[in-house]
């Protein structure tokens, strides 16, 4: 079966090659937006080499461009490793092993395509820009190449990772642009698969803003209050801080593309595989009673722990207390006082409205990001999902600035 391939950006149509894999389940596509982390920069060599399950790309790779797409191939990396690959090899395992393992539904095989940019902010990637339409383009094949095999095809979510350049520039409507990006992708993409199902955006926290000369951002807080604003829209996976860095502390090593893949990947199955809601670790409930404030979290997989293993403790373990005032209290001690809250203890007790309790807000400017210089804490959760690639799968506290009541 030869099926026409016809892009609506203007290119040449070509012949589709059906003669790739083939299997009887539906394609679900996923596709990778952001910057210089959404391609894997710097994540050399390429780990994934090899396709354990069914997973595709599109034959020219995992960055396939958005011309030429008439074929799928299994899904490996080529010259350096992003995160598609694990993402969507985590993915597959639970589907098969954990969720689908008893039954005959789909096992839940991926297309994943990334059309990031290196080095560039919203402006240069949202609606109307090239990168935005090559993702067209991508569905576009996605749809017709599935059409030509006869397989039912529908694109599940889109992976952002990005922020950096939005910082640089300030720019103080991020989360509003978050919004309307996602909104963007779902419309267009929904017009162009005909599908009712949502296409949720998935993201993660900038957490190299010091890298950039600032000890704080405002970016980390407009992605934690766009997944707040918008549930089950723009779906906040985590911060970054407890990833390995490559040297130049703004992008990841091979092996931390290759974790925050899997990062991504669990709150994929919560949302999409079964239909849940996901929510980091993040605060849910703020109190305050002397010198004591409360915080209950929202936590995956409790109970919460303060770990300065894998984190070393930038001081009050992330913590950070601010008042008005020349007098303002300073935080005395921090612990885990529950499964899911932790107790900051002050100084000295407070009633002042305009207090805000912090962690990993503030770093040293111009450090490299990571585990042991960047802006960072040391509270996670105690998740114990198997990895493919043997890293510890905890999710760490999301970076945060909020009123004490």
């Amino acid at each position: 079966m030869v099926a026409i391939l016809t892009f609506s950006h203007g290119s040449r149509a070509a012949p589709i090659d059906t003669s790739g894999p083939v299997d009887h389940h539906p394609i679900h596509h996923v596709l990778a937006t952001g910057q210089s982390l959404s391609v894997g920069a710097n994540g050399y060599p390429a780990l994934t080499t090899a396709q354990p399950y069914d997973n595709i790309m599109f034959a020219p790779g995992v960055i396939p461009g958005g011309e030429g797409l008439h074929k799928f191939s299994p899904l490996v990396e080529r010259g350096l490793e992003t995160m598609s690959s694990s993402f969507a090899n985590l993915v597959g395992k639970m589907a098969r092993e954990e969720l689908h393992a008893a039954s005959n539904l789909d096992p839940h095989d991926l297309l994943v395509s990334a059309h990031g940019v290196s080095g560039v902010g919203y402006w240069a990637l949202k609606r109307g820009t090239k990168p935005y339409t090559i993702g067209l383009a991508q569905v576009k094949a996605g749809r017709d190449i599935a059409k030509a095999q006869g397989r039912p095809y529908v694109v599940r979510a889109i992976t952002n990772v990005h922020g950096e350049s939005d910082h640089v520039r300030q720019n103080l409507r991020y989360e509003s642009d978050l919004l309307t990006w996602q909104a963007d992708y779902e419309r267009d993409v929904r017009a162009i698969t005909g599908q009712r199902e949502p296409v949720p955006m998935f993201e993660t926290q900038m957490s190299s803003f010091t890298r950039y000369g600032a000890a704080t951002s405002p970016i980390p807080g407009a992605q934690l209050a766009a997944h707040v604003h918008a549930p089950g829209k723009l779906i906040l996976v985590g911060p970054k801080y407890h990833l390995p860095y490559a040297s130049d502390g703004i992008h990841l090593t091979n092996e931390g593309y290759r974790h925050m893949g899997e990062d991504y990947a669990k709150a994929y199955r919560r949302v999409v595989l079964e239909g849940r809601t996901w929510e980091p670790v993040r605060p849910q409930r703020i109190a305050r009673s002397g010198a004591t404030i409360v915080v209950t979290f929202y936590v995956p997989s409790p109970p919460l722990v303060l770990d300065t293993a894998r984190v070393s403790d930038p001081g009050n373990y992330g913590f950070e207390y601010e008042e008005a005032g020349p007098h303002a209290p300073t935080i005395r001690n921090v612990a885990v006082t529950g499964p899911d809250t932790v107790s900051v203890t002050l100084s000295a007790p407070s009633t002042d409205k305009s207090a805000r309790l912090r962690y990993a807000f503030t770093g040293n400017a111009h450090a490299k990001a990571g585990p042991r210089t960047g802006p960072r804490g040391n509270l996670r959760d105690s998740d114990t999902t198997p990895s493919r690639s043997n890293n510890e799968l905890f999710n760490w506290c999301v970076h945060f600035d909020e009123p004490v009541p």
